[in-house]
């Protein structure tokens, strides 16, 4: 099934006409009008400011769109940012079975997940048995489960009316995780990003149920790898 990510470039490739739509920061880019430009022998920015007059967004997953140095920017709505929420709380993993790496010998107790994340995020470096021991935020499997933990105290089923800037952004790095779970780029970096994206905000401040659909993707995510 597509992410939400998926869908929002696929859909302002077609209200452009053009694809190569990408997620720049907050907003889906289009550099629609610099193809249009090289065709009309006209600037891309006139192009593109044009383009954000006369662009109808009725019943599309934006909110509006500006034009900025050339690119058709469109920001994403409420109803997308609920999207998110919604893929994240239907996420099903299908784990690929534990890996044989096992941990060396060390005094302090070290959780199998936390191993993995570190082999996964050290780029082929073996993992330091210190870091994986530890139980604070510099080792990042315990930070992934401990902010699930912390997510599940505050999570529930009422929906938000709407989303602060810092909660877009964590929305954005949940809807990465799910882009990612397909196995098109990795997955431990963006479950990372999307556990510093939460004290950001602090779980306890996040609408509910944006909180359980955060929770949901940690766990799930953690379970995948």
């Amino acid at each position: 099934m597509e992410g939400p990510l998926t869908l929002a470039r696929a859909a302002a490739d077609r209200l452009t006409g053009r694809p190569g739509a990408r997620l720049r920061g907050q907003r889906i880019a289009s550099p629609a009008a610099f193809a249009l430009a090289r065709d009309a022998g006209q600037p891309a920015e006139a192009l593109a400011a044009g383009l954000a007059r006369s662009l109808s967004l009725t019943g599309s997953c934006f909110s509006g769109v500006e034009a900025q140095g050339g690119y058709l920017n469109f920001a994403l709505s409420p109803e997308w940012y609920r999207s998110v929420e919604d893929a994240a709380l239907l996420w099903e993993t299908h784990p690929q079975g534990a890996r044989q790496t096992q941990p060396p010998d060390y005094p302090a107790a070290i959780h199998p997940q936390d191993w993995r994340l570190l082999t996964l995020l050290g780029r082929g470096k073996a993992p330091d048995p210190g870091l994986a021991a530890r139980q604070d935020r510099e080792n990042p499997g315990w930070l992934l489960r401990y902010t699930a933990r912390r997510l599940a105290a505050f999570g529930g089923d009422r929906p938000s009316e709407g989303y602060t800037a810092q909660e877009q952004a964590l929305l954005l790095s949940l809807a990465e995780c799910l882009e990612r779970e397909a196995g098109s780029l990795p997955l431990a970096g963006s479950l990372l990003a999307a556990a510093e994206a939460v004290w950001r905000v602090t779980p306890q401040r996040l609408p509910p149920r944006t909180a359980r659909a955060a929770c949901r993707v940690l766990e799930q995510g953690l379970q995948t790898l």
